[in-house]
């Protein structure tokens, strides 16, 4: 007699594979996730870094103009007798004028802008952008620059720093702001660039390990397990009820031996009575 098909083992099969193929699935999902939002905090943190080195590094250029307060007055008339008498003189105009071109020199400004009272009195654009002054900030933050999202009607991201003059210790009308805009969109798109190629690369590596540990779990995971039915649960089966149609049939040659360590214990116990039983029946029918 041949045994039927064992849908069961099949479902069981099934039953343990999937939840845990879909349990590989969530874990591989879930290292996608924290690899695109550490990639993104990575990028975040590595721009704020960029743009508060870039701000140290260009009010620092900016602070240069500071040191004109510690010069006498007798100094600062060699620099150019006509403005410097003019500014003596109590015309500040030539002062800021002086400002603006030595920032748009020492510096790659894009826009100076000279900031009194706060109010824009001056300014100078080499890069010829079209700039709304009323939309520049003419006041200073506590860290010393402001981050822009557009400027002169491009996007991208400008810093505008600050850098205060003050020339009231030597006696002279010139205490002032000095606002400088600088392009920093190609540095903060190399960062970004580099990071979403990080992420790519990140996704792609994670995508492709997971769908191959997901067929090599899968495949394993089938052929373990039905080994592991196989060998405890099938072939156990398989030998009692090929015992049982022998012991039916007479057939069966010597005891049926039970162990009561195994799981089959119960079911060897009921063959060996039912085979005590059809050996005393055989012995009455002798007599």
């Amino acid at each position: 007699m041949k045994s039927k098909p064992r849908s069961e083992m099949s479902k069981l099969l099934w039953s343990f594979t999937v939840p845990i193929l879909l349990l590989v699935a969530l874990i591989i999902i879930a290292f996608l996730v924290y690899g695109i939002v550490s990639a993104n905090n990575n990028a975040k943190h590595t721009k704020q870094l960029l743009l508060e080195q870039a701000g140290t590094s260009y009010t620092s250029m900016g602070e240069n103009f500071r040191s004109l307060s510690r010069l006498s007055p007798e100094l600062i008339k060699q620099f150019n007798p006509e403005i410097m008498k003019a500014v003596i003189g109590g015309d500040s105009a030539p002062l800021y004028g002086l400002t603006k071109n030595l920032t748009t020199i020492v510096t790659p400004a894009e826009y100076v802008a000279i900031i009194k009272d706060g109010n824009i009195i001056d300014s100078a654009n080499p890069s010829g952008a079209t700039v709304d002054q009323s939309k520049l900030p003419t006041s200073s933050p506590s860290k010393g620059y402001v981050v822009l999202d557009s400027f002169g009607g491009k996007t991208g991201t400008y810093m505008v720093t600050f850098t205060s003059v003050d020339m009231s210790k030597l006696g002279l009308p010139g205490k002032f702001s000095v606002a400088s805009v600088f392009d920093m969109t190609s540095q903060v798109k190399k960062v970004d660039d580099y990071f979403q190629n990080q992420k790519h690369d990140t996704v792609i590596g994670l995508i492709i390990a997971g769908i191959i540990a997901l067929i090599l779990f899968g495949l394993l995971s089938t052929f373990w397990l039905r080994y592991l039915i196989n060998k405890y649960i099938r072939r156990p089966v398989d030998e009692l009820n090929t015992m049982a149609q022998e012991i039916a049939a007479g057939t069966y040659e010597g005891e049926v031996v039970v162990d009561e360590s195994s799981d089959f214990a119960a079911l060897r116990g009921l063959l060996r009575s039912g085979q005590l039983i059809l050996r005393k029946f055989d012995e009455k029918m002798g007599d």
